[in-house]
């Protein structure tokens, strides 16, 4: 067991929603550490750089105009495999396919215009993790 880092975005629609104290509030239930935070506002570069493999993808332009429809909250959680289970409580990426009890599942939904809006980004694997800290918190990079 091996102590780690990971990336929380809470999205747009996370933030509008009000659901960014219960989104942190489930992190420190589960006794992880919340050790840095902040409100941002995207840029193209930062969204290039995190979604590098979705880059040439038709969906980018619409991904890159959801992600910068508001702010952003940004948060590093440090624990035990804290990666793997902050991944898991996120739930399944489309809200309409997450359990009820994960993040996605509780507070997502899907929307008219088709694009799909699901409150949260959680890293998937701790080098992802620490690429993407490296983005969002680079006074933070390992």
């Amino acid at each position: 067991m091996t102590e780690q880092r990971t990336l929380v975005l809470v999205k747009p629609d996370g933030v509008k929603g009000q659901h960014i104290g219960d989104i942190i509030t489930r992190i420190e239930h589960k006794g992880y550490q919340i050790t840095a935070l902040k409100v941002i506002q995207a840029t193209k570069e930062q969204l290039e750089a995190h979604y590098e493999d979705k880059v040439n993808a038709p969906f980018f332009p619409e991904l890159v105009s959801y992600m910068q429809e508001g702010p952003l909250v940004g948060v590093i959680v440090t624990g035990t495999n804290v990666v793997s289970i902050i991944h898991r409580m996120a739930g399944a990426t489309n809200p309409s396919q997450a359990d009820w009890g994960t993040v996605r599942g509780d507070f997502g939904r899907e929307w008219p215009d088709g694009n799909l809006r699901n409150v949260i980004h959680t890293s998937d694997s701790p080098s992802e993790a620490e690429r993407e800290i490296s983005i969002w918190f680079p006074e933070e990079s390992r």
